[in-house]
Protein backbone atom coordinates (compact mmCIF):
# COMPACT_ATOMS: atom_id res chain seq x y z
CA UNK A 1 0.00 0.00 0.00
CA UNK A 2 3.11 2.80 0.78
CA UNK A 3 4.68 1.42 -2.64
CA UNK A 4 1.50 2.46 -4.34
CA UNK A 5 1.23 5.72 -2.63
CA UNK A 6 4.81 6.67 -3.34
CA UNK A 7 4.13 5.80 -6.92
CA UNK A 8 1.24 7.80 -7.25
CA UNK A 9 3.25 11.39 -5.73
CA UNK A 10 2.71 14.28 -7.95
CA UNK A 11 5.08 16.36 -8.46
CA UNK A 12 4.86 20.16 -9.34
CA UNK A 13 5.86 21.56 -12.78
CA UNK A 14 8.38 24.48 -12.61
CA UNK A 15 7.12 26.77 -15.69
CA UNK A 16 9.11 29.06 -17.64
CA UNK A 17 7.40 32.15 -17.20
CA UNK A 18 8.25 34.68 -19.92
CA UNK A 19 8.70 37.52 -17.51
CA UNK A 20 9.43 40.24 -19.54
CA UNK A 21 5.86 40.38 -21.00
CA UNK A 22 4.67 41.80 -17.56
CA UNK A 23 7.45 44.46 -17.77
CA UNK A 24 5.74 45.96 -20.83
CA UNK A 25 5.06 49.69 -20.97
CA UNK A 26 0.89 50.17 -21.90
CA UNK A 27 0.23 53.32 -23.32
CA UNK A 28 -3.55 55.22 -21.90
CA UNK A 29 -5.75 56.29 -24.98
CA UNK A 30 -7.57 58.35 -22.77
CA UNK A 31 -11.17 56.40 -23.05
CA UNK A 32 -14.05 56.60 -20.51
CA UNK A 33 -15.49 53.50 -20.14
CA UNK A 34 -19.38 53.06 -20.99
CA UNK A 35 -21.84 52.13 -17.94
CA UNK A 36 -21.99 48.68 -19.30
CA UNK A 37 -18.16 48.60 -20.16
CA UNK A 38 -17.64 49.44 -16.41
CA UNK A 39 -19.90 46.76 -15.14
CA UNK A 40 -18.19 44.18 -16.62
CA UNK A 41 -14.96 45.47 -15.47
CA UNK A 42 -15.60 45.50 -12.01
CA UNK A 43 -17.24 42.14 -12.38
CA UNK A 44 -13.45 41.14 -13.87
CA UNK A 45 -11.74 42.67 -10.54
CA UNK A 46 -14.75 41.23 -8.15
CA UNK A 47 -13.30 37.55 -9.54
CA UNK A 48 -9.85 38.50 -9.50
CA UNK A 49 -10.20 39.71 -5.96
CA UNK A 50 -11.88 36.20 -5.26
CA UNK A 51 -9.18 34.26 -6.98
CA UNK A 52 -6.48 35.69 -4.87
CA UNK A 53 -8.20 36.42 -1.35
CA UNK A 54 -8.82 32.35 -1.31
CA UNK A 55 -5.16 31.99 -1.39
CA UNK A 56 -4.43 34.21 1.86
CA UNK A 57 -5.78 31.82 4.37
CA UNK A 58 -3.49 28.91 2.66
CA UNK A 59 -0.14 30.85 2.95
CA UNK A 60 -1.22 31.60 6.61
CA UNK A 61 -1.93 28.08 7.37
CA UNK A 62 1.84 27.42 6.26
CA UNK A 63 3.23 30.06 8.29
CA UNK A 64 1.90 28.79 11.40
CA UNK A 65 2.01 25.21 10.67
CA UNK A 66 6.05 25.56 10.44
CA UNK A 67 6.11 28.57 13.04
CA UNK A 68 8.60 27.14 15.71
CA UNK A 69 9.69 24.90 14.00
CA UNK A 70 13.52 25.10 13.39
CA UNK A 71 15.93 23.78 10.44
CA UNK A 72 16.93 25.60 6.99
CA UNK A 73 14.50 23.85 5.04
CA UNK A 74 11.57 25.19 7.12
CA UNK A 75 13.35 28.69 7.26
CA UNK A 76 13.31 28.76 3.44
CA UNK A 77 9.76 27.69 3.43
CA UNK A 78 8.97 30.19 5.87
CA UNK A 79 10.51 33.45 4.11
CA UNK A 80 8.79 32.23 0.64
CA UNK A 81 5.73 31.81 2.25
CA UNK A 82 5.82 35.76 4.18
CA UNK A 83 6.65 37.00 0.79
CA UNK A 84 3.83 35.41 -0.88
CA UNK A 85 1.74 36.74 1.79
CA UNK A 86 3.11 40.53 1.05
CA UNK A 87 2.59 40.17 -3.00
CA UNK A 88 -0.83 38.56 -2.63
CA UNK A 89 -2.46 40.91 -0.37
CA UNK A 90 -0.72 44.13 -1.75
CA UNK A 91 -2.45 42.34 -5.28
CA UNK A 92 -5.61 42.70 -3.59
CA UNK A 93 -5.46 46.19 -2.13
CA UNK A 94 -4.53 47.49 -5.74
CA UNK A 95 -7.86 45.90 -7.00
CA UNK A 96 -10.02 47.33 -4.38
CA UNK A 97 -8.79 50.66 -4.88
CA UNK A 98 -9.03 50.55 -8.75
CA UNK A 99 -12.24 49.23 -8.18
CA UNK A 100 -14.09 51.59 -5.82
CA UNK A 101 -11.82 54.81 -8.09
CA UNK A 102 -14.06 53.21 -10.90
CA UNK A 103 -17.45 53.15 -8.89
CA UNK A 104 -17.07 56.43 -7.52
CA UNK A 105 -19.65 58.68 -9.01
CA UNK A 106 -18.96 61.96 -6.65
CA UNK A 107 -15.76 63.93 -8.32
CA UNK A 108 -14.06 64.43 -4.67
CA UNK A 109 -14.60 60.79 -4.05
CA UNK A 110 -12.99 60.04 -7.60
CA UNK A 111 -9.99 61.97 -6.65
CA UNK A 112 -10.06 60.88 -2.97
CA UNK A 113 -9.78 57.10 -4.58
CA UNK A 114 -7.10 58.11 -7.20
CA UNK A 115 -4.71 59.35 -4.18
CA UNK A 116 -5.47 56.51 -1.88
CA UNK A 117 -4.13 54.43 -5.23
CA UNK A 118 -1.28 56.37 -6.03
CA UNK A 119 0.02 55.32 -2.37
CA UNK A 120 -0.55 51.59 -2.24
CA UNK A 121 1.69 51.69 -5.98
CA UNK A 122 4.47 53.53 -4.58
CA UNK A 123 4.45 52.51 -1.47
CA UNK A 124 3.88 48.47 -2.86
CA UNK A 125 6.73 48.79 -5.42
CA UNK A 126 8.95 50.16 -2.49
CA UNK A 127 8.49 47.77 -0.12
CA UNK A 128 8.65 44.91 -2.75
CA UNK A 129 11.78 46.16 -4.59
CA UNK A 130 12.64 49.37 -3.23
CA UNK A 131 14.29 52.41 -4.99
CA UNK A 132 17.42 53.58 -3.36
CA UNK A 133 20.03 51.22 -2.85
CA UNK A 134 20.12 51.16 1.40
CA UNK A 135 16.29 50.53 1.37
CA UNK A 136 16.56 47.82 -1.38
CA UNK A 137 18.57 45.76 1.20
CA UNK A 138 15.27 45.68 3.41
CA UNK A 139 12.83 44.90 0.39
CA UNK A 140 11.02 40.77 0.28
CA UNK A 141 12.89 41.04 -2.98
CA UNK A 142 16.00 40.73 -1.07
CA UNK A 143 14.77 38.95 1.73
CA UNK A 144 14.57 35.74 -1.16
CA UNK A 145 18.50 36.24 -1.79
CA UNK A 146 20.40 34.25 0.15
CA UNK A 147 17.36 31.67 -0.36
CA UNK A 148 18.33 31.18 -4.08
CA UNK A 149 21.77 29.36 -3.22
CA UNK A 150 19.23 26.02 -2.30
CA UNK A 151 17.38 26.07 -5.65
CA UNK A 152 18.23 24.44 -8.33
CA UNK A 153 19.82 26.58 -11.77
CA UNK A 154 16.28 27.48 -13.52
CA UNK A 155 15.42 29.52 -10.36
CA UNK A 156 18.89 30.91 -10.09
CA UNK A 157 18.77 32.24 -13.17
CA UNK A 158 14.62 33.25 -13.36
CA UNK A 159 15.71 35.45 -9.74
CA UNK A 160 18.30 37.11 -11.93
CA UNK A 161 16.50 37.62 -15.38
CA UNK A 162 13.37 39.06 -12.78
CA UNK A 163 15.73 40.88 -10.56
CA UNK A 164 16.96 42.70 -13.60
CA UNK A 165 13.43 43.48 -14.66
CA UNK A 166 12.80 44.83 -11.66
CA UNK A 167 15.70 46.62 -11.57
CA UNK A 168 14.61 48.60 -14.45
CA UNK A 169 11.41 49.08 -13.39
CA UNK A 170 12.62 50.59 -10.58
CA UNK A 171 14.48 53.50 -12.26
CA UNK A 172 11.14 53.92 -15.29
CA UNK A 173 9.73 56.56 -13.04
CA UNK A 174 9.01 58.61 -10.17
CA UNK A 175 6.07 55.80 -8.92
CA UNK A 176 4.03 58.80 -7.91
CA UNK A 177 6.08 59.31 -4.82
CA UNK A 178 5.53 63.18 -4.48
CA UNK A 179 1.18 62.04 -4.52
CA UNK A 180 2.40 58.92 -1.69
CA UNK A 181 4.18 61.94 0.32
CA UNK A 182 1.37 64.86 0.32
CA UNK A 183 -1.61 61.60 0.94
CA UNK A 184 0.17 60.57 3.67
CA UNK A 185 1.29 63.70 5.32
CA UNK A 186 -2.18 65.72 4.80
CA UNK A 187 -0.12 68.93 3.69
CA UNK A 188 -3.65 70.82 2.66
CA UNK A 189 -2.21 73.05 0.43
CA UNK A 190 0.03 70.31 -1.33
CA UNK A 191 -2.86 67.74 -1.13
CA UNK A 192 -5.62 69.94 -2.61
CA UNK A 193 -2.96 71.25 -5.42
CA UNK A 194 -2.51 67.20 -6.10
CA UNK A 195 -6.16 66.16 -5.96
CA UNK A 196 -6.99 69.18 -8.55
CA UNK A 197 -4.84 67.52 -11.36
CA UNK A 198 -6.59 66.56 -14.22
CA UNK A 199 -8.13 62.54 -13.90
CA UNK A 200 -8.36 60.66 -17.11
CA UNK A 201 -9.42 57.38 -16.11
CA UNK A 202 -7.75 55.13 -18.72
CA UNK A 203 -4.34 56.37 -16.93
CA UNK A 204 -5.16 56.20 -13.68
CA UNK A 205 -6.18 52.25 -14.65
CA UNK A 206 -2.81 52.24 -16.35
CA UNK A 207 -0.66 53.11 -13.40
CA UNK A 208 -2.54 50.57 -11.48
CA UNK A 209 -1.84 47.90 -14.09
CA UNK A 210 1.75 48.59 -13.83
CA UNK A 211 2.35 47.73 -10.07
CA UNK A 212 -0.34 45.06 -10.17
CA UNK A 213 1.44 42.99 -13.62
CA UNK A 214 4.90 43.56 -11.66
CA UNK A 215 3.36 42.25 -8.80
CA UNK A 216 1.94 39.05 -10.54
CA UNK A 217 5.25 38.28 -11.99
CA UNK A 218 6.65 37.85 -9.05
CA UNK A 219 3.90 35.95 -7.55
CA UNK A 220 4.88 33.35 -10.94
CA UNK A 221 8.51 33.26 -9.20
CA UNK A 222 7.28 32.27 -5.82
CA UNK A 223 4.73 29.57 -7.08
CA UNK A 224 7.70 28.57 -8.81
CA UNK A 225 10.23 28.53 -5.43
CA UNK A 226 6.99 27.02 -3.55
CA UNK A 227 6.60 23.94 -6.59
CA UNK A 228 10.87 23.21 -5.67
CA UNK A 229 10.04 22.91 -1.57
CA UNK A 230 7.00 20.48 -2.31
CA UNK A 231 9.02 18.86 -5.01
CA UNK A 232 11.71 18.06 -2.43
CA UNK A 233 9.35 17.11 0.30
CA UNK A 234 8.03 14.55 -2.18
CA UNK A 235 11.54 13.08 -3.03
CA UNK A 236 12.48 12.77 0.89
CA UNK A 237 8.95 10.72 1.22
CA UNK A 238 10.01 8.29 -1.97
CA UNK A 239 13.44 8.46 -0.33
CA UNK A 240 11.36 7.13 2.93
CA UNK A 241 14.04 9.51 4.33
CA UNK A 242 10.41 11.48 5.51
CA UNK A 243 7.60 9.36 7.23
CA UNK A 244 4.26 10.81 6.79
CA UNK A 245 2.18 9.08 9.67
CA UNK A 246 -1.82 10.32 10.78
Amino acid sequence: MMNDNLENLQYFPIRDYKYATYFEEVQYNGKTLTADERKKYVAVIDETISDYSDGLPLIKDILDSIKELPGEYQEVERTVASVMLFVLITMIDSMVASKYFILADKDYDRRYMRGKLMVILNEGFKQLYGFEKKKKKKSRWDQLSPLIQYFPEVIKQQYADLGDLLERHSKSSSWWRDERDVETHLDAEELYASRQEEIIESKVMMDSSKLFNTLLAVDRFLTNMHACLMNCLREKIRREELIITG
